[in-house]
């Protein structure tokens, strides 16, 4: 009797741990206990996907959640006064390097599109090619400074304005221009009459200005100026902006950007290809404000359309666009790099 009892199987839960039975026992629930844990591992694995999904998502938004901590709302102030340092000095370093090529366009323009781009250059010979360098020069120093800390400024303050955070920028760069027009009219004006040999300096040039216009006749030129750079501006920084924020996006995701995310390579090409894009699209507006500012007498926008037809509205596309990219690419370049170094003195 006790022979059959110790030989029936031990009920669940009573045999002995270090007996066979224990040891199977033990070994199938840590196979489940594995298999259990390889699941979870998988439904974690699938929730970060999820989320890095619905970030990537959230950040593609042509607007910025309020709760966000995206890379745009975290991203680190700019200086003002680094800002307009770099921009003083990016700005006349860009213009001074494409005048040439900014002379040959001007004396296409003011021709009626008559003149090619090989005449023009013939025309205008080595000499004439450096019409009004040093006043361009010399006056794109505090046009760029005003530019630059206008710009950032009033980015920064109008980031939160608008749905669309595309509207902030453009408002900022047509509000950054205006406020550079102060020194940009006069500058355009006087260096595209040298250029297109009205005058042979800067100086014979504001005394016959102001003595045949006055005071406002150095401001000729400013509506059609402002109907041509509105929209240059608009879609200059907007693209560059845009492409700057693709960039973060892929290389930083939701970590804090540095404030020069570009290699100067990249700078050169998107800030180049900006700037070309924008001066293509814009050339109509810029061959009329050549023909206000470059004619004998007082011209409206409309009198100077009619005199160059709609066939004459591209002249002279082909070298802005190049100028404008060449431009862009050393402008950017050399401000985002100077802004960086300034920002870090300052701090």
């Amino acid at each position: 009797m006790s022979k059959a009892n110790s030989a029936a199987p031990a009920s669940e839960g009573s045999f002995d741990p270090y007996s066979i039975e224990g040891l199977v026992h033990r070994h199938e629930n840590r196979q489940l206990l594995l298999q259990r844990l390889q699941l979870v591992r998988r439904q974690i694995k699938d929730l970060e996907n999820e989320v890095l999904d619905i970030e990537r998502t959230v950040n593609c938004l042509p607007y910025r959640p309020q709760d966000s901590h995206s890379v745009t709302s975290d991203s680190p102030r700019i200086n003002r006064l680094a800002a307009a340092g770099a921009g003083g000095l990016a700005l006349p370093l860009a213009v001074g390097i494409m005048h040439p090529l900014d002379t040959v366009r001007t004396t296409m323009q003011a021709r009626h599109g008559v003149l090619g781009f090989s005449e023009a250059v013939k025309a205008l010979g080595s000499r004439g090619i450096a019409r009004g360098f040093g006043l361009s020069f010399a006056w794109a120093c505090p046009q760029g400074a005003i530019r630059m800390a206008s710009y950032e400024t009033c980015k920064e303050l109008l980031s939160d304005k608008f749905y669309m955070k595309s509207f902030g920028i453009g408002v900022s760069a047509v509000l950054a221009d205006f406020a550079s027009s102060v020194i940009k009219v006069p500058r355009e004006l006087i260096t595209q009459r040298m250029q297109t040999g009205q005058y042979t300096s800067s100086w014979a040039a504001c005394q016959s200005i102001l003595r045949q216009d006055g005071f406002s006749g150095l401001f000729r030129g400013y509506l059609s100026t402002a109907s041509r750079d509105t929209p240059f501006m608009v879609l200059l920084f907007f693209s560059y902006e845009q492409f700057k924020a693709w960039k973060i996006r892929l290389t930083f995701g939701d970590s804090l950007p540095p404030l020069a995310p570009w290699s100067d390579a990249e700078t050169v090409l998107w800030g180049g290809v900006s700037g070309a894009l924008a001066a293509w699209l814009t050339t109509p507006f810029d061959v009329i404000k050549t023909r206000v500012m470059t004619a004998a007498e007082a011209m409206t926008i409309g009198q100077a359309f009619r005199s160059i037809g709609p066939t004459g509205l591209f002249a002279g596309a082909g070298p802005r666009s190049a100028w404008w990219f060449c431009v862009s690419s050393v402008f950017f370049a050399t401000y985002e790099r100077l802004r960086s170094k300034f920002q870090q003195r300052l701090e």
